[in-house]
């Protein structure tokens, strides 16, 4: 009786980690199916990498430590070179991924920075942009991350071999003086790259968007330009006051289009069929407005 218990003890084991080993691999990069994978990559230089996987055009972006953002969550202005420090302090790596979305317009995928305690992150500061490197094996496998690991071994796999050549580097980053320190305007880096970061599937989808927020228009324009980067138009911006906790994707099709999905997968919303009046897709923002709220 006792060998049959440690038996099927054994099987129900095998069984979670095969389930857990089949979860992960099921919503990792490999069977995501993406035009377009955006990563953010932050060390000792600063980059930005959009590969394409659909089209095969490959993007680099390199920005420098001093360079002040704006950080979503009611931060205000950051120097990037802090941005892993404040990240560690307040125990929110998810601002790095929220952060470079904000600024670049587009819906980052994954981002990779150091794997220390908060006391030992460094604050790096310079006025130099990045040379074009490939992330480091050592950060990419065991960095700090919102990547599991079949997402760490999709992108090693993506980058190896991969050479300047064959990424397009934008330079021309859009800044503005704020006394004696440079920050970016994201907004003249949206109408300045529109159309770089498109997805053919969305584009091809045509669904139109409502964005219904509570209190900041600026943050309702921000992520509309988030999605309108994507190729996914936003046709109206409408505040309204609601009581709703999580944030909600209707769409007024029972069967969810790749749009209505990624939306809901980017933000972290409940995607379901409602009633969309003239348009194709609600987006309500409620309590997670908050979350990407800013200055």
């Amino acid at each position: 009786m006792e060998i049959y218990r440690n038996y099927l003890v054994r099987i129900f084991l095998i069984l979670v980690v095969l389930y857990f080993i089949g979860t992960g691999l099921f919503n990792s990069a490999f069977f995501q199916k993406k035009d377009r994978i955006n990563v953010v990559y932050s060390e000792n230089n600063l980059a930005y990498y959009s590969l394409g996987l659909a089209d095969k055009v490959n993007y680099f972006i390199p920005f420098f430590p001093d360079l002040e953002v704006v950080v979503p969550g009611g931060y205000g202005h950051y120097r990037l070179g802090a941005l892993a420090k404040l990240a560690g302090l307040e125990k929110k790596p998810d601002l790095f991924r929220k952060t470079y979305s904000m600024i670049t317009s587009s819906m980052v995928d994954f981002y990779f920075y150091p794997t220390v305690s908060s006391k030992r992150l460094e604050i790096i500061f310079g006025n130099n942009k990045s040379n074009f490197s490939l992330p480091k094996f050592s950060i990419l496998f065991f960095g700090q991350s919102n990547a599991n690991f079949f997402d760490r071994l999709y992108l090693y796999f993506q980058f190896l071999g991969k050479t300047d050549g064959q990424f397009r580097t934008i330079n021309s980053l859009t800044t503005v003086n704020r006394g004696n320190r440079t920050a970016f305007s994201a907004d003249d880096f949206f109408e300045a790259t529109q159309g770089v970061f498109y997805k053919r599937t969305y584009r091809s989808e045509q669904r139109n968007v409502q964005i219904v927020y509570t209190d900041s228009y600026n943050t309702a324009q921000q992520l509309g330009n988030i999605l309108e980067g994507e190729g996914i138009r936003v046709v109206d911006l409408t505040g309204e006051q609601t009581n709703i906790n999580n944030c909600k994707v209707i769409e007024d099709k029972k069967s969810f289009s790749r749009t209505a999905i990624a939306v809901g997968r980017f933000f972290g919303c409940q995607v379901s069929v409602g009633d969309t009046e003239e348009y194709d897709i609600i987006l309500k923002l409620g309590k997670m407005e908050k979350e990407w709220e800013i200055e």
